[in-house]
């Protein structure tokens, strides 16, 4: 190895030289005779606004699916639910594949246009309520936006690295600001969408309610809604594209490490993963709100808001309302107690995480005591219930999302950094396909499934409370061991430091 070969916070001993000087400065548009500029990099601008049209199709699309499955092919709610999960963790799953040809291939940039085509395409074809198109659609769906995923963020981090050297506190608002990106396309299209479905359905008078109308053939409807997300589609394409001259120079190097360098590599990846394991329940639990707080929203809430009545699947678009409104507050937060001497362990921000998200499914348990009365007979409650249960989850999200996101990219080594990346966005996957999938089978339900069911919502959501608690109680001892090895980490690369 050489003899003044850098090993960084992360072991980044491990990483084939990385876009470096001879002097041992990354290569960017400056140098160490000039300032290195405070502003965030134009390249910045066109992965924010390519991020939030992309994420915008992503979810637009997912908030309409499972009650599509439903009404549109007749599926039960328990259907519905395992296709929504088993898509969910296809998409993160197919992760690790765009990370492995990002990093020994192609590259982040050409990765993420060559499978944005089968992305656009899937946009395109998942509408026409033909079932084998349906599915034909998912499968492209999940593979374009699960290789593209972990190559986004990666590719910007490196722009701040080559671009920006040192600005570490001006990488993190990156990391928030990107974050916003996807929630602000969230927000949007989560209620474009149901409200253009239920715009253009073919609707019919209420026979035993002559005031009221119903959709007697939701297809019309679903299709004008899924063109919406593939139209944000091809505008993300051509925001994206149009920055590459602003983007990180990548430099692909296919020369076989030194068993040294693997073992080192690899130390990485099992000190992470020990953490992204225990975060998959964290995930598990928060996907539900696009099944199951759906189910829970239909029958046991009060869906009229200032006499208007609103559509189940469209309240989880307070969620990205609430992101956007909450990362600034959260900045600010940081920023502070940092001000003062505080040091906030990204550890410390995800246990926060779980207690909350604890917290979030006690208020769906209580919601679900409320509604019932003593006879069996259900007295729906207030929305506000829901919307106090987006609030909490939300700043659950922000301290275990945002954080882990961009502890992915700083932990990783530099030839490995979409490949650990992957493996965070990978935990989403596992959650919905190991935890999410079994466990929402469990929801209450007229038909019998594979799973033992609960009586009602407020059981099944009061076991989802304990069990929150439980993970959180088993994330102490993880975050324990990640913070040694970061500890141990940082000494080694100061003691490097005293000897040069």
């Amino acid at each position: 190895m050489p003899r003044r070969m850098r090993i960084g916070r992360f072991l980044e001993i491990a990483s084939p030289a990385p876009p470096f000087n001879r002097r041992g400065f990354p290569l960017s548009e400056s140098t160490p005779n000039s300032p290195v500029p405070t502003t965030h990099p134009k390249g910045f601008w066109y992965i924010f606004s390519g991020e939030l049209a992309e994420r915008a199709s992503f979810y637009g699309m997912k908030a309409i699916l499972t009650l599509y499955l439903v009404q549109a092919y007749a599926y039960s709610r328990d259907e519905a639910s395992k296709v929504m999960h088993l898509y969910v963790a296809a998409c993160y799953f197919s992760c690790l594949i765009g990370g492995v040809i990002a990093d020994r291939f192609f590259g982040k940039y050409w990765t993420i246009v060559l499978f944005a085509v089968p992305y656009i395409i899937g946009q395109f074809i998942v509408g026409l309520s033909v079932e084998y198109l349906t599915y034909g659609a998912l499968i492209l769906l999940a593979l374009g936006s699960g290789i593209i995923k972990p190559n986004i963020s990666t590719l910007m981090g490196m722009t701040y690295d080559q671009q920006r050297p040192g600005q570490t506190l001006l990488r993190t608002k990156a990391f928030s600001y990107f974050y916003m990106a996807i929630n602000i396309g969230s927000f949007l299209s989560t209620l474009i969408c149901p409200w253009l479905r239920d715009t253009f359905g073919k609707k019919i008078t209420d026979p035993n309610d002559p005031e009221k109308t119903i959709i007697s053939d939701p297809t019309t409807g679903y299709l004008v809604a899924f063109m919406f997300p593939a139209i944000l589609m091809c505008v993300a394409f051509a925001f994206f594209a149009l920055g590459k001259k602003y983007y990180a120079k990548e430099v692909i190097d296919r020369t076989p490490a030194t068993p040294e360098q693997t073992a080192a590599k690899w130390k990485v990846v099992g000190q992470v993963f020990g953490l992204f394991f225990v975060i998959m329940f964290f995930w598990a639990i928060f996907d539900q709100h696009g099944s199951t707080w759906i189910y829970f929203a239909e029958d046991y809430l009060d869906l009229k808001v200032f006499g208007m009545t609103v559509a189940p699947d469209s309240i989880q678009a307070l969620n990205p309302l609430f992101i956007v409104m909450f990362v600034p507050l959260m900045n600010w937060f940081y920023a502070t107690m940092a001000k003062k001497g505080y040091k906030i362990r990204p550890t410390d921000k995800m246990l926060a995480g779980f207690a909350l998200t604890a917290v979030c499914m006690g208020i769906h348990a209580v919601a679900g005591y409320a509604a019932q009365g003593p006879d069996g007979t259900i007295s729906k409650v207030s929305v506000l219930w829901q919307v106090f249960a987006f609030v909490i989850i939300t700043f659950a999200e922000i301290l275990i999302s945002v954080t882990g996101l961009e502890l992915a990219f700083t932990a990783a080594p530099q030839s490995m950094k979409s490949f650990v990346t992957s493996l965070w966005l990978v935990t989403v996957g596992a959650a919905n396909l190991f935890v999410a999938t079994p466990v929402t089978q469990m929801y209450p339900s007229n038909k019998p499934g594979w799973m033992p069911k609960f009586a009602n919502p407020a059981d099944y959501f009061l076991f989802l409370t304990v069990l929150m608690v439980v993970v959180g109680v088993v994330f102490l001892f993880v975050a324990k061991r990640f913070n040694k090895g970061q500890e141990a980490a940082g000494g080694a690369e100061e003691k490097l430091a005293a000897t040069e």
